[in-house]
């Protein structure tokens, strides 16, 4: 049985997450918070297909919200549908503007909204699977990370849902720098006060797990942490070609 995908929704209101839930309850796993800031949470905690975003919340503004989300890479093409009771042009424009991938209103139509969902949740599916890449299978599914060996068994790595969330974001972006202050902003939020002192302790663990790979997951000093895979291998197979 395929797993089904997971759905944020953040509405204050129990009556808007009844129907929601009477609406798409069945096809997907819907989780239903009441605050932007547990919101934040959840994203960060887990792999979600599709946020339902209310407008107005008790503790902030969703379209504020939305721009955040857009503005850190972890949640860069996340799929965001915007629920809202205000029906004007300049709204919606507002809200696709900041990065809405769509737009529902209230009252809500059940069929309507569930026809919407369906639709985003069957055309993400195929870039939310997964992908290979150095000698890393990557399936965001189910949020783990293997090793493939040379003998084509996959090792299971043994990640923490942030570590996962880390791993794979250097295994996207190969050969690119991150400051501890992009890593921070990407994975704990920049309202969350933690030391920079945490991402090398996440780093640190996760090299560890990736076993021999994990070195070069290496630190550039002065300027952040980069995974060179491809570039190592590289270097060691010249390094073989010219050995006596």
């Amino acid at each position: 049985m395929t797993k089904a995908k997971k759905v944020l929704l953040a509405e204050d209101t129990i009556d808007m997450q009844l129907m929601v839930k009477a609406s798409i309850g069945d096809m997907c796993d819907l989780t239903c918070v009441t605050t932007l800031q547990d919101a934040q949470k959840e994203l960060r905690q887990g792999a979600y297909s599709l946020l339902v975003l209310d407008v107005g919340m008790p503790d902030g503004n969703g379209f504020d919200f939305c721009r955040l989300l857009r503005s850190q890479e972890a949640f860069a093409n996340l799929p965001i549908f915007f629920l809202t009771g205000a029906n004007n042009v300049e709204e919606k424009v507002l809200g696709f503007g900041v990065g809405a991938d769509d737009y529902v209103t209230k009252p809500l139509e059940p069929e309507e909204f569930r026809a919407r969902v369906q639709r985003k949740l069957k055309s993400g599916q195929k870039a939310q699977m997964g992908f290979t890449e150095s000698g890393f299978r990557v399936e965001f599914s189910t949020q783990k990370i293997f090793e493939i060996e040379k003998d084509g068994k996959d090792r299971l790595l043994s990640l923490t849902p942030l570590e996962f969330k880390l791993l794979s974001h250097f295994l996207q972006n190969e050969g690119k720098i991150f400051s501890r202050s992009d890593l921070l902003n990407l994975f704990w939020g920049g309202d969350v006060h933690v030391s920079r002192h945490t991402v090398d302790t996440h780093i640190s663990s996760l090299r560890k797990k990736m076993g021999a790979s994990g070195a070069s997951l290496r630190s550039i000093f002065k300027k952040g942490y980069c995974l060179s895979l491809r570039h190592d291998r590289k270097k060691s197979q010249t390094y073989a070609v010219g050995t006596p």
